[in-house]
């Protein structure tokens, strides 16, 4: 296939570009110094996908109202985000820094800068006494019971104003323009949509007005031929998402409809926009900004940028339509170009996991594309923890600055013993490092318990990559890498062979001892997979014990696509308590029948997974089980509610009772157990007594079980370093 449309050049504004890939606003968090100046490992990490071809890229969240929105500033006035605000020259110099540096490749670099989180913030300055602030009274999204209270029209137009310098400041760091953070309900979305303003006097009722405010300006600060883009949710979704009772309980029934999101792009090229990046939801339905792996490609594209683009057509303006979420499929992003739905392509999470994709589709290797597998363990999950945005699938991502590789000095022999995320990226790492390598996996393929989760339809974008993996070990051999199948290892199998053997085996899983449960058939979850989830005809009734995100699939999957009748028990307040807020809201908004990996209403479940949080299973007496559910027990169906994280104190969280029971029975044929894993360190621990080689690691689950960033990260850090 050709992708001609990718590779053509356009224009936003004056800005001419060399093709019409431009990179979402993934980054910024925790790269730079604690004053907001931009470190080098934000610099390096934008370089790098300058080097990999993208057209245009836009920085991440840059907030500006200092002083306005506390939730900006963490303890002794330091802060999380870049800053750009005011007139720092200190802070300046680390800008001007990353525009020269991408420059060169010939992509182009937006600013993105947004009116500060409102609601969506976090909520510890309020519990320390700081008041937050929102567009009217709301609360804020972590902790309900912590209230915002409406910011003056005095305010607002000071936050307008420092939003026009600090354009103006990016625009003298080297910036090609602007693109405004006006979605996923921030405070810029707050003070421009239905669920959040409900202001009655004052400039700002006019739920326009901020935008159009803040276009001018931009454009009176900066001069109206430098470019602006505007991103926006064209609807929150909200009532689509949940349907009319929740609508009206959680959230006022109120939202931006698409028509009104159709005029307000009107008013705001009116005012001076350039190109409208859009996308649909916000941060109570986080799934649909950020699209996790269950979504299909390009889940509502036509939906909405190609909704704007036909409006635009009909009204003839000439403003650019950027379409986005999960475009990393090349031939579907091409396929956006040519239908006529945008003018230009969005990625985000794929150029994390490759800033190469557009060179790799340019010189059609499409192939050899690491692709995004949707977890969000890294470019989420770990600034949420404290760090900053990385990638479960590519190591250097957010590491650009420190993370090298380099040819070895002594060439090693090196023994690989499991053929998963963990032994694949150890066995490429130390490959292109000149050691000579050997891989042993006692299956017949590659993959591991990636290979068995690819069983489920959900779990498309793990396929993906397992394919690319496949792909890049079977070019590797063709190189020398030796990969030996079906190969159980034993520790005299490697002994004294071998410089360094690092173990990549996996976990062993179990299943509990429960009365009863020799009466009743039943498979461990891997196992269950490893059958192509294969059930006897006559089943009809299924248990799934373990609420953590593989039970959660599970019990989807088999009522999704065998249409069973399936109960799901988990031990936790809360099911999948570790899982990423948008995967897990997803998850739970397609268990409850709200959604569907299509998106579509009526691709929902007809009969929704019926849960028992806080729930153990007692026994088994023919086809019954015996749960004892604890009574103060939460509705498991809440996905527009977020996890707090266990560091965070939340003083308003009430604790069960663990004393307040009772028994339940329900019907069951057959049981599948999804309660986790151990760590397998059997060979290792006898390869470290048998002195099997000089250097001996242990990686991934065998080590301590965890997902695939973990599992690829480790498995670098020790290839690029022995």
């Amino acid at each position: 296939m050709t992708f001609e449309k990718l590779f053509e050049q356009d224009r936003i504004g004056e800005c001419k570009l060399k093709n019409r890939i431009i990179m979402a606003p993934v980054g910024n968090i925790n790269m730079a110094d604690p004053f907001g100046r931009p470190l080098n490992k934000m610099i390096e990490y934008f370089i790098e996908r300058a080097k990999g071809g993208t057209g245009l890229l836009i920085t991440g969240l840059v907030p500006v109202s200092y002083g306005i929105d506390p939730t900006i500033l963490e303890e002794n006035n330091t802060t999380y985000f870049p800053r750009i605000d005011g007139s720092s020259r200190t802070r300046l110099g680390g800008w001007r820094d990353l525009t020269a540096g991408v420059k060169p490749y010939g992509s182009k670099i937006f600013i993105q800068l947004s009116a500060g989180l409102g609601r969506v913030g976090s909520p510890e300055p309020a519990l320390k006494g700081k008041i937050l602030r929102s567009s009217s009274w709301n609360r804020n999204f972590y902790i309900p019971q912590v209230p915002h209270l409406p910011l003056s029209d005095r305010k607002i137009k000071k936050i307008v104003k420092m939003l026009g310098q600090s354009a103006a400041n990016a625009k003298i760091s080297g910036f090609d323009g602007i693109h405004i953070h006006g979605h996923e309900g921030y405070l810029m979305d707050q003070l421009t949509s239905a669920p959040w303003n409900r202001r009655i006097f004052g400039r700002y009722r006019n739920k326009f007005q901020f935008g159009i405010d803040v276009v001018r300006e931009i454009k009176e600060r900066c001069g109206e031929d430098f470019p602006v883009i505007y991103r926006l949710d064209l609807t929150q979704a909200l009532q689509e998402s949940y349907g009319d009772e929740i609508f009206r309980k959680h959230f006022h029934g109120k939202e931006r409809t698409i028509d009104e999101g159709l005029r307000f792009c009107k008013a705001l090229y009116e005012a001076g926009v350039d190109a409208f990046d859009v996308d649909k939801g916000c941060y109570d339905n986080w799934f649909w900004p950020h699209p996790p792996s269950y979504f299909d490609d390009a889940v509502y594209v036509r939906e909405m940028a190609g909704r704007l683009k036909d409006y635009f057509r009909h009204e003839d303006i000439p403003a650019k339509v950027i379409a986005v979420g999960k475009l990393g499929k090349p031939e579907k992003a091409e396929e956006v170009l040519k239908n006529g739905w945008a003018d230009f392509v969005m990625l985000g999470r794929p150029l994390l996991a490759d800033p190469y994709w557009p060179a790799k589709v340019r010189q059609n290797r499409p192939q050899e594309i690491i692709h995004c597998i949707g977890d969000h363990e890294g470019c989420i999950e770990s600034f949420k923890k404290g760090g900053h945005p990385c990638c479960s699938v590519n190591p250097y991502t957010g590491f650009e600055d420190t993370k090298k590789l380099v040819r070895a000095n002594t060439i090693k022999k090196v023994a690989i013993i499991g053929a998963g995320p963990a032994g694949c990226e150890a066995a490429i790492t130390a490959h292109k490092r000149g050691h000579d390598v050997t891989v042993f996996e006692k299956t017949g393929k590659i993959g591991g318990q990636l290979s068995l989760a690819c069983k489920m339809t959900i779990k498309h974008d793990i396929r993906r990559y397992l394919d690319n993996l496949q792909y890049r070990m079977e070019l590797l051999k063709k190189e020398g890498l030796q990969i030996e199948l079906n190969k159980m290892v034993e520790a005299d199998d490697v002994k004294g062979g071998f410089d360094v053997i690092i173990c990549c085996n996996g976990l062993k899983t179990m299943i509990p001892s429960i009365n009863g449960l020799e009466r009743i058939r039943h498979l461990e979850a891997r196992e269950f997979l490893s059958r192509d989830m294969e059930l006897p005809a006559d089943v009809k009734d299924v248990l799934v014990v373990g609420g953590g995100m593989l039970g959660c699939e599970i019990a989807y999957s088999l009522a999704y696509e065998k249409e069973l009748n399936v109960t799901l028990v988990g031990k936790n307040k809360e099911l999948m308590p570790e899982t990423v807020l948008t995967n897990r809201a997803q998850m739970l908004w397609m268990l409850m029948g709200k959604g569907s990996p299509s998106g579509k209403q009526e691709d929902s479940l007809k009969k929704p997974v019926r849960v028992y949080n806080a729930s153990k299973v007692e026994g088994f007496s023919g086809e019954k089980a015996y749960i004892k559910a604890n009574v103060g027990r939460k509705n498991p169906y809440t996905p527009w509610k977020a996890l707090i994280p266990e560091n965070v104190n939340n003083p308003f969280e009430k604790r069960l009772d663990p004393y307040n029971m009772e028994e339940i029975v329900i019907k069951t044929d057959f049981v599948i157990f999804a309660i986790g894993g151990e760590a397998d360190d059997t060979l290792y621990n006898k390869l470290l007594k048998a002195h099997s080689a000089n250097e001996i690691y242990c990686v991934g689950d065998s080590s301590r079980p965890g997902g695939v960033w973990e599992a690829v990260t480790g498995a670098n850090e020790i290839a690029r370093n022995i």
